[in-house]
């Protein structure tokens, strides 16, 4: 049977029977080659629960406090909240366009004409322009606005996994400011104490001009560096409180003290699942954002088949006002429409062809996100992997510090050390103490990252 002798009714079964089969390509499964350390798993989507999360993270409870404050304060946050209201209403205007909007409407007119007056009331309700979604043009536009919608939430989780690694790296990084303060004022009341005692010795004959300008010399670097230190650990706490977007008390604030116990790493098992990582939220934002592009491309090849349009409505007209309610005064319309695309130089194959090259520069875009994801937790790990043995060899090293210098001050009582050996043991075991400190702030901020890189949870982890 041709086209052109084919009946009404067969046309539109024809229409709905091409509208059954989807236009939406696949999204792609990407398959990453697996670095060694992680093992394969067959689903990819990551699971919902898992066995931490970074709320559990934390040991420290004034760490813990500051990490809520951020999260409830944060104007970036706060911001990407919105993006997400945003998108959540643009998801609500894609599912009504699906639907028929029926809209109510009354009119009343009164004109003269030729010495007589005549008058008319109506009151009607009506559908307008209803697209009849028989190639699943509208319902890709919404799954397109769905997927988006899931992808700025995934993206909203991602800034909020980053603010607090970055308020968590922010308050261990107070916490060794405040160390190497201490540190280098301690240092610097020692050489104090030195410079007055060669002083004296001078003064009395018993120290030279070189041995004081030594003591002099070791005072003035001391005191330099503790207004260094001190200055350090004052920007420290500004930004903290900036990540926080308040100023907080000090009794949230770290003490100063050894607090490489803020944060606790649970024991991660041997095989990391390669899921661990597909449930980061920036690679589910990024696979969300592949499903939005296949819609894209379904929408786009609906787009050039026809497209037809209801229009109707119905009502009562009348003369009189009271006679809209009487029988007789009734009407009705109905017109349907339909939009035959014969010639338009290509366009609707263009945008089809436009939306095909961005699904596939999407697929990229996720690949790429896999592997830098797979990059950053093996980075994490190796360098995880020497973090206690430097730790160890700089403790040994603080130790040993220690005991040099309390043989260089018996010796020198004894008179058998001279002032330059006290000083370069004072100096030594300042570097060695402040060297501790900077690496047990780079072991805490390594599981930090570990943990952010991971998506702020794991699973198959054992509490360690």
């Amino acid at each position: 049977m041709s086209r052109a002798t084919m009946t009404p009714a067969a046309l539109a079964a024809a229409l709905l029977l091409a509208g059954c089969a989807s236009l939406v390509p696949p999204a792609g499964t990407p398959q990453p080659a697996l670095p060694e350390g992680f093992r394969a798993t067959a689903p990819a989507a990551a699971p919902e629960a898992a066995a931490h999360e970074w709320d559990g993270f934390f040991a420290d409870t004034r760490l813990r406090q500051v990490v809520g404050l951020a999260l409830q304060g944060n104007r970036s946050l706060r911001a990407s909240a919105e993006a997400v209201e945003r998108v959540r209403a643009l998801v609500r205007v894609s599912e009504a366009a699906v639907l028929p909007q029926i809209d109510a409407s009354g009119d009343a007119s009164r004109q003269r004409s030729g010495g007589s007056t005549s008058s008319s009331f109506s009151a009607s309700l009506g559908i307008s322009n209803w697209e009849l979604d028989l190639f699943g043009r509208l319902r890709s536009l919404e799954g397109a606005a769905l997927a988006r919608f899931e992808a700025q939430q995934d993206t909203q989780r991602a800034a909020r996994l980053a603010l607090v690694a970055e308020t968590s790296n922010a308050w261990l990084a107070l916490a060794a400011a405040r160390q190497q303060a201490q540190l280098a004022q301690a240092l610097r009341a020692s050489q104090e104490r030195t410079l007055a005692i060669t002083q004296r010795q001078a003064a009395l004959g018993a120290a030279s001009g070189l041995q004081l300008a030594r003591a002099q010399t070791a005072f003035e670097a001391a005191r330099g560096a503790a207004a260094a230190t001190a200055t350090a650990a004052t920007q420290a706490r500004l930004q903290l409180e900036l990540l926080a977007g308040q100023p907080l008390p000090e009794s949230l604030l770290p003490t100063g003290q050894d607090e490489a116990a803020a944060t606790a790493l649970p024991a991660l098992p041997a095989g990391l699942p390669a899921e661990a990582l597909l449930q980061r939220p920036d690679l589910r934002a990024a696979e969300q954002a592949l499903q939005a592009a296949a819609f894209d491309v379904g929408a786009a090849r609906a787009a050039r088949f026809p497209r037809i349009t209801l229009t109707a409505a119905a009502g009562v007209r009348s003369p009189e006002l009271d006679g809209l309610l009487r029988s007789g005064s009734g009407f009705w319309s109905f017109a349907p429409s339909i939009d035959l695309p014969l010639f338009d130089a290509g366009l609707r194959r263009a945008q089809v062809e436009a939306a095909s090259a961005t699904q596939r520069a999407a697929l990229a875009s996720y690949e790429g996100a896999l592997q830098a994801a797979f990059r950053e937790v093996a980075d994490a790990l190796a360098v995880r992997d020497g973090l206690a043995e430097r730790l160890a060899a700089q403790q040994a090293q603080v130790a040993a510090a220690e005991r040099s210098l309390q043989l260089v001050e018996r010796s020198q009582a004894l008179g058998a050390s001279s002032q330059l050996e006290l000083l370069d043991a004072q100096r030594q075991l300042a570097a060695a103490q402040q060297a501790l400190v900077a690496l047990r702030q780079a072991e805490a901020a390594n599981r930090v990252g570990l943990l952010k890189a991971l998506g702020g949870r794991w699973g198959e982890a054992a509490p360690g």
